[in-house]
Formats: structure tokens, C-alpha cells, sequence
């Protein structure tokens, strides 16, 4: 019987649908190698965030698909997985509606400081910022979505009742409701939320950096919903404390998961989740699903719908 691991918070639809199909499953917590390296002759495995490289491959012969649980797939080393023969296939589009009533969420809460007049009932840091930072209204503004693929349109579609005008960046052209496609300097200039919903390559590293938040209005709210490596941290946490730009709300750092130390959980405008834009039940079933039928598939000798290598 081929056998395929999984995390422990793999929905259990999924789990159902492995072993319909005849596969045994086993579930650890997938926190560290030797969760992987422990189980070593699995066919298949359903990842979530934990990195997996040559290490790992090159001591699991029988390993042939690797599904990441998700859109992103950065914590899998595609080079050493095509050299191992081994398929890696993302969820794209399956978790769209969590993650972008994520990124509104951050919108909300970054633009407003309603998290901040919060921690204000208890905590007296935040009430002399407060009394002289009010928030803004998100309707009426511009905003601009750098990502225009299923996250990006489907955030487009949850801004319809508030009267926006849409900015999209993407390497191919779209219709954009409410707005129209625009290059990234003109949404740095002229948004006023500028919202990130892309993966972290090479290209994209870094790509809102010191030089892009003296672009930005200082009214401006970033909103990172993509990849924590799209943002220079560093220099974000130098925009805020200077206040060249208004705010931030991040779902994802450079380093997680994040740690209390972090400097963006200690300034009175950044709001933040511990990456947590996916998880609802809804998009746990949807995606854990989609990963393990391209599991199967590959495991019965057909093609991925969704092999990213």
C-alpha cells in the first residue's frame, strides 16, 4: 500500500479522499525534518510550510509528488524536486476568498486603527498616537493590488461597494473592475492602499523597499497578504517609525513564524496576523482537496493539473 504523510491540520476531507483511493495516511505535526525523515518511504507528500529541499529528497526514494498546501510553493526547492523526478503541484485559486477577506480585513483594521483603539482600553502606549491619528475611510480612495491573479480579482470584487478606483499590477493584461491596469510606480504615487498579493521569487524579493515608501503618499497603508520576502522589513519598520507612510497590515513576515520580538508588533501603526490569511474551513477543505487529487493523479501515473516544476 503506498503511502502518503500529511500535516496534523490537513482537513479531513482530504484524508478521507486519500484513503478511498486505497493510500495510507499519516499525519505528524511536519515541524521539523525529522517528522519527514521519520516516515522516509512515503510516495507522497501533502506539505504545508516546513522546508523541504535536497536534504530531505535525496533520503526519501520513493517519494514522486509533493502538493503544497497552497498557493505559494518557495519552501520547496523546485531544482532539487525535478532532479529527484519528484512532481510539486500549489493550490492556486482554492484558498482566494480567506485570503482576500484577509487582505480587506488588514485594509480595514491598518486604515482605521480599530486594532489600536482597542489595545488603548488597556494599554495607555497607544493613546497619545491615537489622539492625534484619527484613520481613514477606504471608501472613495485609490487602491492599488500589486497581483491581479485569483487573490487580486477576487479582492477587486469585495472593494465593488466601497466606490474605488482599482490600480492592478500583473505581468499579463486583465479587465479590472473599477479601475484599470497600471504600472507599479503609478500605484506607489497615486494609491492610497497598496495592497500586496504576490509570490516570493527571485524577481519579486524585496520589491517594496526604502525606495518605494518614498514613492507612497505619507497617507498611505500597506497591506501584505503575499509573501513576507516581498517587503524589505527592515525599511518598513523605518517608514512607520518616521512616518513616511500612514500604516501597515501584514499577514506575513520575513522571518516566521513571527516572533514577539518582532519591532512590527511593537509600532502603534502596523497591524499584524501570524500568517493566517488561509485558514478557514472553507478554504482548509478546498485546498488540502485539490492537493491530494493531484496526489493521486500522479500517483496512478497521470499528470498534475497543478505541477509547478
Amino acid at each position: 500500500m503506498k503511502k502518503v504523510l500529511v500535516a496534523n491540520m490537513t482537513s479531513q476531507k482530504a484524508v478521507d479522499y486519500l484513503e478511498s483511493k486505497g493510500y495510507q495516511v499519516i499525519k505528524n505535526d511536519q515541524a521539523s525534518d525529522d517528522d519527514f525523515l521519520g516516515h522516509a518511504d512515503v510516495d507522497g507528500i501533502l506539505i504545508m510550510m516546513h522546508p523541504f529541499g535536497e536534504s530531505l529528497m535525496s533520503k526519501m526514494p520513493n517519494l514522486k509528488v509533493v502538493a503544497r498546501h497552497g498557493v505559494g510553493y518557495d519552501n520547496v526547492d523546485l531544482d532539487a524536486a525535478s532532479a529527484h523526478d519528484i512532481v510539486v503541484t500549489n493550490t492556486p485559486g482554492a484558498n482566494a476568498t480567506a485570503v482576500a477577506e484577509t487582505a480587506m480585513m488588514h485594509i480595514l483594521m491598518a486604515g482605521r486603527l480599530f486594532y489600536q483603539r482597542r489595545q488603548a482600553i488597556t494599554d495607555n502606549a497607544n493613546k497619545r498616537y491615537l489622539a492625534a491619528h484619527h484613520g481613514q475611510e477606504l471608501t472613495g480612495k485609490t487602491v492599488g493590488l500589486i497581483g491581479y491573479g485569483h487573490i487580486g480579482q477576487e479582492i477587486n470584487r469585495m472593494l465593488t461597494g466601497f466606490n474605488v478606483k482599482v490600480l492592478a499590477y500583473a505581468r499579463h493584461q486583465h479587465e479590472v473592475t473599477n479601475g484599470h491596469m497600471a504600472t507599479l510606480d503609478e500605484i506607489y504615487e497615486q494609491a492610497d492602499f497598496v495592497v500586496t498579493a504576490l509570490p516570493a521569487t527571485p524577481e519579486t524579493k524585496h520589491m517594496i523597499n526604502a525606495s518605494v515608501f518614498r514613492k507612497m503618499k505619507k497617507s498611505a497603508v500597506l497591506v501584505n497578504i503575499g509573501r513576507g520576502a516581498l517587503v524589505d522589513e527592515r525599511a518598513l519598520v523605518g517608514a512607520l517609525t518616521n512616518e513616511e507612510i500612514a500604516g501597515a497590515g501584514v499577514d506575513v513576515v520575513e522571518k516566521e513564524p513571527i516572533t514577539a520580538e518582532n519591532p512590527l508588533l511593537h509600532l502603534p501603526n502596523a497591524f499584524v496576523t501570524p500568517h493566517v490569511a488561509m485558514i478557514s474551513k472553507e478554504a482548509m477543505d478546498n485546498v488540502a482537496l485539490k492537493a491530494a487529487e493531484d496526489i493521486v493523479r500522479v500517483l496512478e501515473g497521470e499528470r498534475a493539473v497543478f505541477q509547478v516544476n
